[in-house]
């Protein structure tokens, strides 16, 4: 995957329009209280999102046989597919462990009775969900694509 590919593609630009659209129709600081039940919806989220497509990930990698590998090979969908998995179980944990530090860092806040926090603790927090969950639902196309190539390997 090249640098431009992610910088340029849908989940990236969709999250940076949420990211966007957070920050002009948010007040400058976020109520703790708030944000703090959000994260938690988002690491009950994340964490469930992230088991299932490690699994997933290692379905297909275990399951793939030497022969149906050289085929995707020779249709140069193999590595693509395989790098997008990785890139995104990356951006699936990357998500959720900035999601349990910002729960973590709120509800300290909360204990020392501070009221508020930036906008842009909040703001990362939805653009690295946003990204992530994207990022995983595009990819499920390609698993859907890693099927049919499954299918027309089996029938060939």
């Amino acid at each position: 995957m090249k640098v431009r590919d992610i910088l340029f593609s849908w989940d990236m630009i969709l999250s940076a329009i949420a990211c966007g659209l957070i920050y002009f129709l948010f007040p400058s600081e976020v109520n703790n209280v708030f944000a703090k039940d959000i994260y938690g919806v988002g690491i009950s989220i994340l964490s469930i999102i992230f088991s299932v497509y490690f699994a997933a990930l290692a379905v297909i990698i275990s399951s793939s046989e030497d022969e149906f590998v050289k085929f995707l090979k020779a249709k140069n969908f193999y590595d693509p597919l395989i790098g997008i998995f990785k890139w995104t179980l990356g951006a699936l944990f990357f998500s959720l462990l900035y999601s349990l530090i910002i729960y973590l860092i709120t509800s300290n806040y909360i204990y020392l009775n501070k009221e508020n926090q930036s906008i842009w603790l909040f703001d990362l927090f939805v653009f690295l969900c946003m990204y992530a969950l994207i990022s995983t639902g595009l990819s499920c196309k390609d698993a859907l694509r890693y099927a049919n190539y499954r299918s027309d390997y089996l029938n060939k």
